[in-house]
């Protein structure tokens, strides 16, 4: 019978620590270069030893546990493992092509691991992912959890809540925050799983055209609004001042019945921008991102470059229900306030 258990993950020393790495290798000649790539770490190369006599061994120090993939330095991959403290001990046969299955053991991460997908490959799905979901949602995430927050089959709002719990160790390195903005653009137009949160809006506050505060929180949980449109846009931009027409049409229909709009300019001058809205005359809620270019926190944190971007929110749940989709947008709006 096979015990599941999931074990915690352990606490680790800042400071980098040896461990090992070892294995038998068949299939591939004595004196062949390996070397280690890093996941989180751009897949760089950082360190390397050679087969001698069927086996190899590493030695790397680490300050952090990782995910890395075994490779001959002509570029064969031959396994992939956690990087921990301890002794990982993978054993590599080149001539199977189902080698890949094994994992390797020693340690706390590659046991678990090892598990899962005897699990997984056994048929019991469920139990497989019900031990990824229990990795997931440890009260401290380690290395096995952020290795699933970045695979196909973790859901992004489940992977985006492992990052908010990561370990220190990991949340450090420097690939979190590339892993964070693909999460997050993923969740804003991925159905939530079942039983998971929802993709919510992330809030801001700029300075209307009277120089008054006003958050985007504020404007959401406005009891009047049944849902609001997040517009960002900006007058020097053609494609913005041509959607308009078509948000004015929308505010017209259905303001009444709950539809409110917060647009957040990034126009650098903002004498150019009022005197654009004193003519137009757009009736909706205005402000300006005075911060509004790469380093915008705005744009960190709904992860987008370009403008126009419209965002539809509900106002009952705070959900994005619509993300930069004009048809879309129209139908929900309609299913929600006709």
């Amino acid at each position: 019978m096979l015990v599941i258990c999931a074990c915690q993950p352990q606490p680790y020393q800042s400071q980098p620590e040896y461990c090992t790495v070892k294995g038998t290798v068949k299939g591939v000649r004595n004196g062949t270069k390996l070397v280690l790539q890093d996941q989180f770490d751009h897949y760089k190369e950082f360190v390397s030893t050679r087969v001698k006599n069927g086996a190899y061994e590493f030695h790397p120090r680490i300050s952090a546990p990782t995910h890395v993939y075994l490779y001959t330095k002509a570029g064969k991959q031959l396994k992939d493992f956690f990087l921990e403290p301890g002794t990982v001990v993978a054993n590599v046969d080149a001539t199977d092509d189902n080698d890949w299955t094994v994992c390797a053991t020693g340690t706390p991460a590659n046991d678990l691991h090892s598990n899962i997908k005897q699990l997984y490959h056994s048929g019991d799905l469920d139990a497989s992912q019900a031990l990824w979901d229990e990795v997931a949602n440890a009260g401290q995430t380690g290395i096995l959890a952020l290795y699933y927050a970045d695979s196909p089959g973790c859901p992004a709002i489940q992977g985006l809540r492992i990052l908010d719990h990561l370990s220190e160790d990991l949340a450090a390195k420097p690939y979190i925050e590339e892993l964070r903005e693909k999460l997050t653009l993923r969740a804003a137009v991925e159905p939530a799983p079942e039983g998971s949160e929802a993709h919510y809006y992330i809030d801001m506050e700029y300075a209307d055209v009277n120089g008054n505060p006003v958050s985007l929180s504020s404007v959401v949980n406005n009891p009047s609004n049944r849902c609001v449109i997040l517009d960002f846009w900006a007058t020097w931009c053609s494609p913005c001042r041509e959607a308009i027409p078509g948000l004015l049409e929308l505010y017209t229909k259905y303001h009444e019945k709950g539809l409110e709009i917060y647009s957040v300019s990034e126009d650098p001058y903002e004498k150019e921008w009022k005197d654009f809205l004193k003519e137009a005359g757009l009736p909706w809620i205005h402000v300006i991102d005075d911060k509004a270019g790469r380093q915008s926190q705005a744009k960190k944190d709904y992860v987008f470059s370009a403008i126009p971007l419209v965002i539809l929110i509900d106002g009952e749940t705070g959900e994005i229900l619509v993300r930069d989709n004009k048809k879309e947008l129209e139908n929900t709006i309609s299913s929600l306030l006709d």
